[in-house]
């Protein structure tokens, strides 16, 4: 990845020279001084359009990033609104008579 990115801006002078190379060191040192960390970042591999994590390079670099289960919340997203919606309706109904 450090490579392409590298040869797609080797054209490139000043500023945005100096920010490639500075890019592609931090790129090289975090994937190859971390040899055994795990999700390091994420990228879009275009071929396959999926997303991968970038792994330590002792790891598998093909592990796909599942997406992350969502939590649900408020009455609407439990297994009975309606249930729950009553008891709240009955426990305001009390503490106002009382």
């Amino acid at each position: 990845m450090a490579y392409t990115f590298y040869d797609a801006c080797c054209g490139c002078t000043g500023a945005t020279a100096r920010f490639v190379v500075e890019k592609i060191r931090e790129w090289y040192c975090e994937l190859y001084c971390s040899r055994s960390k795990r999700h390091i970042a994420e990228y879009c591999n275009l071929l396959f359009k999926k997303l991968y994590y970038l792994n330590g390079s002792l790891l598998n670099q093909e592990e796909l990033v599942l997406p992350e289960p969502s939590l649900l919340f408020g009455i609407d997203d439990t297994t009975h609104p309606h249930k729950i919606r009553h008891k709240i309706e009955e426990l305001h109904t009390m503490v106002m008579e009382s």
